[in-house]
């Protein structure tokens, strides 16, 4: 049986199944990672570690539907519900990227590291999407190299029809290891954040393709037992910003960078500024703390 060994300066009432079960073999082993303490408590528990692919199923009519619709605010999604892809579809792309990323500091270890691609048929560079805990590949984010795409009706980014982001984060597969040496996590919006800070031997990133944390990569992050660090762009308000920290506050310590100097563009990102100015932003980082929650608060009654 697996002994929990008891310390009160370490667990509160709200630490997770997880975290208990890695401490616990982090005790004897002085080795073991948040993914093995995974795979040890489904050995623990007599459950088998996999995936299932997408089953059509017949639709029965239900007459309460339109009914149910109104009621549902948002998906329930099975967190090991997804179709996985055939590695093989990664062959009818060049293993290179377009030039132009190049010259925005995407450097060939990291095209190598995280297998990225080109299309020639399609003129996009090919971001592969992979499952946060094993790797599966899940689909890909394929951006646009036309120059001036918008005045031919071309989309900037074209992502796998399906892929279900809110149960996973872009770039923890590749960077888990040194994320486990590291003390925090640094959450960021699209993926060309990840592979920047990566290019820049930084490989502490994960995104969230998008600027909204969903209750699942909440628990994947918490899991990580790691300082959690929101690093959106500058033009996300900053009460949404505290809305996402207020998913980790009294459960994981939990901070936010923020311009408050002026010194990047206004759509930009800290994550895509220079090397030197990140490091003074996330040095500067801002702790959300109790009077920052009392921001959030005096905010939402507004």
């Amino acid at each position: 049986m697996l002994q929990i060994i008891q310390e009160k300066s370490f667990f509160d009432d709200k630490s997770d199944i997880i975290t208990l079960v890695q401490y616990n073999l982090y005790a004897k082993h002085k080795e073991f990672t948040t993914w093995e303490a995974i795979k040890s408590l489904h050995k623990i528990l007599g459950l088998k570690l996999s995936f299932k692919k997408e089953e059509k199923k017949q639709e029965k009519i239900d007459p309460l539907q339109i009914f149910k619709k109104v009621k549902t605010r948002e998906r329930k999604l099975n967190v090991l519900d997804f179709e996985v892809r055939d590695e093989k579809e990664l062959d009818t792309f060049v293993p290179y990227v377009h030039i132009g990323w190049y010259k925005e500091g995407i450097m060939p270890w990291t095209v190598k590291k995280f297998k990225l691609g080109y299309s020639y048929k399609y003129k996009r560079n090919v971001v592969p999407l992979r499952y946060w805990l094993t790797g599966e590949l899940m689909g890909y984010n394929m951006r646009t190299t036309v120059e001036n795409y918008d005045l031919f009706d071309i989309k900037k980014y074209y992502i796998t029809p399906g892929y279900p982001k809110q149960i996973n984060l872009y770039g923890l597969y590749e960077n888990r290891e040194s994320i486990e040496k590291s003390d925090y996590v640094v959450v960021v919006e699209s993926e060309k954040s990840v592979l920047k800070r990566d290019s820049l031997c930084d490989s502490t990133c994960v995104a969230v393709s998008g600027h909204e944390i969903s209750d699942e990569q909440a628990r994947i992050l918490i899991g990580l037992n790691k300082e959690i660090i929101i690093c959106f762009d500058k033009d996300v308000d900053i009460n949404h910003v505290r809305h996402c920290c207020e998913k980790f506050y009294h459960i994981r310590k939990v901070s936010y960078i923020y311009d408050r100097w002026g010194i990047i563009g206004e759509k930009d990102s800290p994550v895509d500024a220079r090397n030197q100015i990140y490091e003074f932003m996330i040095k500067y980082r801002v702790v959300y703390d109790e009077h920052e929650h009392k921001e959030y608060l005096k905010a939402l009654r507004k």
